[in-house]
């Protein structure tokens, strides 16, 4: 008998469903630390963050200081209608990128450092 090593349109789909739960999964634990930075100094609970406030939430691991050069060039790469704050949707891009293309990303901090390593930090090299 021949043994079939491919998989059926039928377990390529749910793998695909399983993938996408997963992503959905790992975006939702971001977005409950986002939660916690988003209304802080005073801002308004609105879905954007301040610079300063994603930067000590997110970008602290990756970038040296928050006035360094290299830092102010991608937070504005993220900001991408330039209103001087960062939306959780300009970031979300980066995130579901990532799980894009980094299907097999364990957990959320490795996602965010995917989407950080390879995403935006790469782009800042872009501006």
């Amino acid at each position: 008998a021949v043994v079939s090593t491919q998989s059926t349109g039928a377990e390529s789909i749910a793998e695909s469903d399983k993938g996408r739960k997963r992503t959905q999964e790992l975006i939702a634990e971001i977005k409950m630390k986002w939660d916690e930075w988003d209304g802080r100094n005073s801002q308004p609970k609105d879905g954007a963050l301040l610079f300063k406030d994603f930067y000590d939430g997110f970008m602290a691991p990756y970038f040296g200081c928050y006035s360094c050069k290299n830092t102010r060039t991608a937070l504005k790469g993220i900001d991408m209608d330039n209103d001087g704050l960062v939306d959780w949707c300009e970031f979300k891009v980066y995130l579901i990128w990532a799980a894009r293309e980094y299907p097999r990303v364990e957990d959320a901090q490795k996602l965010l450092d995917k989407a950080f390593r390879c995403g935006i930090i790469p782009a800042m090299l872009d501006q």
